[in-house]
């Protein structure tokens, strides 16, 4: 009965027994991996069907009962699944199936006899390499949209240097000298000349600030660490929020583009901490691992309720959260949001250090 509920599904499926030999290899199977049941019922070789040389696959390590430790040193993205107890999920790119390779979508659950003891493993697959596709399309777009939206800033930036602020910078001091050249102000004048020689000065440090928030130019001068001190500065003198900066690890540059999407996850982390947190405190931690970079941004605020997943942030109308979260694919790294009502927030960003340059993840 087994052998025909699989062998008539359309999912791919197999079954290992205990000591890891294959039991059941359906047709759909057949059709994905182009291996035949006759060739490979009765073995433990199962490994043939993705990979080019013997390791265990998912369904081994379901029936060897593996911690999630384990296994995720198999596969990194796997996760626990949220209807079966005691399988796992993952997804994985497969270079020796088909002629360019697959993505694989693939699920291992235990079989287990009358008294819960693991007897074997069920595994299914689905292939989602036109997902994948899809999803490297979207990545690529977002890439040249961000890349065109940093560029308009940047000119933005330098017009508003080399015009408004000149201008404004100019008009100040023509007042000034004229102010301490002219005789004969009434004491009421004078002081309504420096009100507006103060509102001028005011006027130009508001376009000073709008350009390094554009484009800041610590960050093309001296790197990603000065300029995420900077932000850290100004969110405590001009927001009255109690702020520190920790840099763990020893720093290391990265390219422009790369070291302007860190700058950009954390630019937002505060900004959305000074408009919307209600904090008093907070935090950012940078660490340089051997093999990523980290940030993680803590704040004591009012906190809110988290949407069942990151990916439906947008939907939730946290659309700050997942800029960032695109921001942190784009770098081929993750977003982990923590928080509740009440309790405070804390963003977790990690991305691998092998990053030199603006491509995104493929197959």
């Amino acid at each position: 009965m087994l052998a025909k509920i699989i062998d008539g599904s359309s999912i791919p499926s197999f079954v290992l027994n205990k000591a890891h030999e294959v039991t059941y290899w359906n047709t759909a199977i057949e059709a994905l991996t182009g291996i035949k049941r006759g060739e490979i019922i009765g073995t433990d070789e199962q490994w043939r069907a993705f990979y080019t040389e013997k390791r265990p696959i998912m369904a081994d390590l379901i029936v060897d009962e593996a911690s999630a430790g384990e296994i995720e040193t198999y596969y990194r993205e796997c996760e626990k699944s949220r209807l079966i107890d005691g399988a796992y999920e993952a997804e994985d790119y497969f270079q020796a199936l088909g002629r360019k390779g697959k993505w694989l979508h693939f699920t291992a659950s235990p079989i287990r006899d009358n008294s819960g003891e693991i007897i074997g493993a069920i595994e299914t697959l689905e292939d989602v390499t036109e997902r994948k596709r899809a999803e490297d399309n979207l990545r690529h777009y977002l890439k040249e949209i961000t890349r065109a939206q940093e560029e308009e800033r940047k000119r933005i930036a330098r017009e508003l240097h080399d015009d408004t602020a000149q201008i404004l910078g100019s008009l100040s001091r023509q007042l000034d000298n004229f102010v301490r050249k002219k005789q004969g102000f009434a004491p009421n004048e004078v002081l309504f000349l420096k009100d507006l020689q103060a509102q001028l000065n005011r006027g130009v440090q508001g376009v000073h600030r709008f350009i390094q928030n554009l484009r800041p130019s610590l960050l093309d001068d001296l790197g990603l660490i000065p300029a995420v001190r900077s932000l850290v500065k100004g969110l405590q003198e001009s927001d009255g929020i109690a702020a520190d900066l920790n840099v763990l690890g020893e720093e290391r540059r990265f390219s422009p583009e790369v070291e302007l999407l860190l700058f950009r996850i954390v630019q937002e982390a505060l900004n959305n901490i000074r408009r919307h947190a209600q904090a008093s405190d907070t935090r950012v931690v940078i660490e340089f691992a051997k093999d990523k970079v980290k940030l993680t941004i803590t704040d004591n605020g009012r906190g809110f309720s988290l949407p069942g997943r990151v990916d439906d942030l947008p939907r939730s109308g946290k659309l700050g959260l997942a800029g960032m979260q695109e921001r942190a694919r784009l770098l081929g790294g993750t977003l982990e949001v923590k928080s509740a009502p009440g309790k405070g927030t804390i963003l977790i960003v990690e991305v691998p250090s092998i990053v030199s340059d603006f491509t995104p993840p493929t197959g």
